[in-house]
């Protein structure tokens, strides 16, 4: 976060329009620093995630307003009433979604330059000139720390670890820079594919959630049910873990890029995301229960 805050006083260019953005990560970062340093409780870092979805939706006005043609039907589908409470919740659950994702090295900060790069791309062929080097910059920051956070290449003495301030920090920009990328009026991204975009941790965290909840446990417990767990539960090496995970969010990320350049339909887009959950969720009980025969 200090190397990007002093990365952009380098610029002459002004970034008056992230104020609140930088305001909001300074809260969640210094939520992050001391839960990391004194293990906070959830429901503070939730109270206060929820207090920074409300400044960026109520005092920089960062509101979906609309989910696209989710039905089929030519024409979309307004929010209405339920835009900012459903803008609150995504941002939120974004936020949370990378929290979770920080659980093997190498893997929130990989995943987080995959999503990045493909907001650049967007944002090139698009033409988003600010954006373009706040999102450059967050992958030049993402990238230095990836190198200190895989120990084969600085070896364990040298290795760092994100915590909870590095994740919040990456998945607030993230949830950012997509609200804004879809709502500017420039169709730089289809809101339908934003979810793509962030494609490994979304659905993490909604199996991870979804699984908790069917064994009666807190959505919100700490387990061994993530994604990465199951598969080194299949025998893969850790580094191979790794491999799969980037190849599969490298696969969602194009879908998401695709998807926004060649205007998929919205209900392909929306509905398939939950297709991939529902089979993922399959494979995982029929894995578990021959496990456990």
């Amino acid at each position: 976060m200090i190397s990007l805050v002093l990365s952009l006083l380098l610029f002459q260019d002004s970034f008056g329009q992230y104020r609140i953005l930088f305001l909001c990560i300074c809260l969640v970062v210094f939520t992050g620093i001391l839960d990391d340093h004194r293990d906070i409780s959830a429901r503070v870092k939730f109270v206060v995630q929820l207090v920074v979805a409300l400044l960026l939706v109520l005092l920089d006005e960062l509101v979906i307003h609309s989910l696209g043609e989710i039905l089929f039907v030519p024409r979309p589908y307004g929010l209405g009433i339920t835009a900012i409470p459903f803008t609150v919740i995504a941002i939120v659950g974004v936020i949370n979604a990378f929290n979770m994702m920080d659980g093997h090295d190498g893997l929130a900060g990989v995943i987080a330059i995959i999503g990045f790069a493909s907001l650049a791309l967007l944002v090139v062929i698009n033409g988003r000139g600010q954006s373009l080097l706040l999102i450059s910059l967050m992958i030049s920051v993402l990238a230095a720390f990836v190198l200190f956070n895989l120990s084969f290449i600085v070896g364990r003495q040298r290795q760092v670890f994100m915590g909870d301030a590095g994740s919040m920090f990456i998945g607030l920009v993230m949830v950012f820079l997509l609200i804004d990328l879809s709502t500017d009026g420039s169709k730089t991204l289809k809101t339908t594919s934003a979810a793509w975009v962030i494609g490994l941790p979304l659905l993490d965290m909604m199996s991870v959630f979804i699984l908790r909840i069917a064994n009666r446990r807190s959505p919100l417990s700490a387990d061994r049910l993530h994604i990465h767990h199951f598969l080194l539960n299949l025998g893969l090496g850790k580094y191979t873990v790794l491999l799969v995970l980037v190849a599969v969010q490298v696969l969602f990320s194009t879908i998401g890029v695709l998807g926004s350049l060649y205007y998929w339909q919205d209900g392909v887009l929306f509905w398939s995301m939950f297709m991939i959950l529902i089979l993922y969720l399959l494979v995982n009980r029929v894995v578990h229960y021959n496990m456990r025969r």
